[in-house]
């Protein structure tokens, strides 16, 4: 039985280049475009005001108990039995109502930061996603895998398609902080008037690209790579 399960694996990993030859692939950073986006930008700076407003309320609930168990340190020897376990008990309220409040506001994934943050992205990731799957229909690609999920270990750099989404982004007019021209080099932004840019096999008017602060019309170099069929 061993034997049968190790033969029919070992044919599917004989078969995977062969699946894989036939198709057209590519891959993209997705979290370097969201971060490239001016909108997200936008999030990130109401999400960490949001933030800093609960975490000065934690503060001051903290600074709150701190009194309260000074106050029992100092009256502890004049309290009766039931006046110290009344203010114990107000002590472990207030222990309880600071942790119950950090999960409520900072719990990863459930908590109302978390939420939040997902709430005022989800417009621009769907505007993504849908930017991905125009490059992938464009370019005749089967298949795009998101390399900041981790995944993959080496792969080359020609088959990256990131510049690619960025431009169907601008080109629909989403504002970037600036436009990379490759995986290796994406902090050179060239300047100038309006122009056009070429993206894949077509033109497009670009829409803002934000630079040290400044909003301003770029062109993109026609520095794409032909996705070649792996």
């Amino acid at each position: 039985m061993k034997k049968n399960i190790f033969i029919f694996l070992c044919g599917i990993v004989l078969q995977c280049p062969a699946i894989y030859a036939q198709n057209k692939i590519a891959y993209i950073d997705f979290q370097y475009i969201i971060s490239q986006v001016k909108s997200a930008e936008d999030v990130q700076i109401e999400i960490q005001k949001l933030a800093s407003d609960w975490t000065n309320e934690i503060v001051a609930m903290t600074d709150t108990l701190t009194n309260l168990e000074k106050d029992i340190e100092t009256v502890s020897l004049t309290l009766s039995k039931s006046g110290r376990e009344i203010l114990e008990k107000r002590i472990s309220d207030k222990r309880q109502k600071i942790a119950a409040f950090q999960e409520q506001k900072f719990s990863p994934v459930t908590g109302e930061l978390y939420k939040k943050q997902q709430e005022l992205l989800q417009p621009l990731i769907d505007r993504v996603r849908r930017a991905i799957d125009n490059v992938r229909l464009r370019e005749k690609i089967d298949v795009i895998f998101d390399v900041s999920a981790g995944n993959p270990v080496s792969i080359d750099k020609k088959y990256d398609v990131t510049i690619l989404v960025i431009d169907e982004l601008v080109a629909v007019g989403l504002t970037v902080k600036e436009q990379a021209v490759s995986t290796e080099s994406r902090t050179n932004i060239p300047s100038g008037g309006q122009r056009e840019i070429q993206s894949g096999s077509r033109k497009v008017q670009p829409g803002k690209v934000e630079e040290k602060g400044k909003s301003q019309q770029i062109d993109e170099p026609n520095k794409q790579e032909k996705i070649e069929d792996k």
